[in-house]
C-alpha cells in the first residue's frame, strides 16, 4: 500500500522572493548605474553652459 504523503503550503503564501526568478535582461552594477547617471547629469551642465552657442539658442 503507497504511504499517503502530506505536503505543507508553500511559505510567502506562493509569493516570490527577490533572487528567485532569472530574467535575461541587462543586468548593471550599481556601480555602472550611478556612473551612467553622473555621465547625464554631466552632459547635462555642459548643454546649460554651452547649448546656446553651439546650437544657436
Amino acid at each position: 500500500m503507497a504511504k499517503e504523503r502530506t505536503t505543507l503550503p508553500p511559505t510567502g503564501a506562493g509569493l516570490m522572493r527577490f533572487f528567485d526568478e532569472d530574467t535575461r535582461a541587462i543586468k548593471i552594477s550599481p556601480r555602472g548605474v550611478i556612473a551612467v547617471t553622473l555621465i547625464l547629469v554631466a552632459i547635462e551642465i555642459l548643454l546649460h553652459a554651452f547649448g546656446p552657442q553651439l546650437f544657436g539658442g
